[in-house]
């Protein structure tokens, strides 16, 4: 595979050290290990290569794969979540967690200061907190498989969708990609996904979005009081 490539991947990862199982996209395996979610769409899910879509320890090994592989290896923390950072690591006022009627304690993720972390230990009027991510400083195992190569304009623009889990209808144009949703997206997500699609697939210049929302723009009718007037 090369960068650029639009690629669809079954993945099963785990941390090596414990066989802890954080990402999955088969349902066989989900069930396997205890981890299935009937609320959950599983399949392939969408790599784009070199956007950034995956590890680097991960994507390193898609690269040297062609459509079809499957391959089991390793992946360092340095290709990872990177190794712990000490900086990171917080001890926050007992106060800040009475004020919020919470009792913290070893291994509580939480969100402290509007930024998600996980209690490390309680002592008297202190509370240390971790903000490095849940993975840091973990070597992986990755069990990977491409599945299929995603060439057509319209089909990458329905899996960059499904990415994202919103449902649309697509049209494309020459240059011009026109993507019909129910509701209006957000606008960060409109930004994203016009310039993904405008940086990765060669030749689209123009991304359009529109929504099946109805229009309220219609002026209200004034209404025209026809009752007679009382005679005096």
């Amino acid at each position: 595979m090369n960068k650029g490539d639009w690629i669809k991947v079954h993945t099963l990862e785990k941390v090596k050290a414990t066989d802890e199982v954080f990402g999955v996209t088969r349902t066989d395996d989900a069930k396997k290990y205890g981890v299935f979610d009937e609320k959950k769409k599983y399949g392939p899910t969408l790599v784009i290569l070199g956007a950034g879509f995956i590890l680097p320890g991960v994507e390193k090994h898609l690269i040297e794969m062609k459509v079809g592989d499957r391959k089991v290896f390793n992946v360092l923390p340095k290709d990872a979540f990177g190794p712990k950072r000490r900086e990171l690591l917080k001890v926050v006022p007992m106060t800040k967690f009475i004020e919020k009627n919470i009792s913290p304690f070893p291994g509580l993720p939480i969100h402290v200061d509007n930024r998600q972390c996980k209690v490390l230990s309680v002592s008297g009027g202190r509370v240390t907190v971790d903000y490095n991510h849940p993975l840091t400083g973990k070597e992986l195992l990755y069990d990977v498989e491409i599945t299929s190569e995603v060439k057509d304009v319209s089909e990458r623009v329905h899996a960059l969708m499904d990415y994202y889990s919103v449902e649309c209808s697509v049209s494309v144009t020459g240059k011009n990609v026109s993507i019909t949703t129910e509701k209006k997206l957000n606008n960060f997500i409109e930004r994203l996904v016009s310039e993904t699609i405008k940086k990765w697939s060669k030749g689209i210049e123009d991304v359009e979005f529109k929504n099946k929302e109805p229009k309220n723009n219609a002026v209200p009718k004034k209404t025209v009081n026809k009752s007679k007037p009382k005679s005096s």
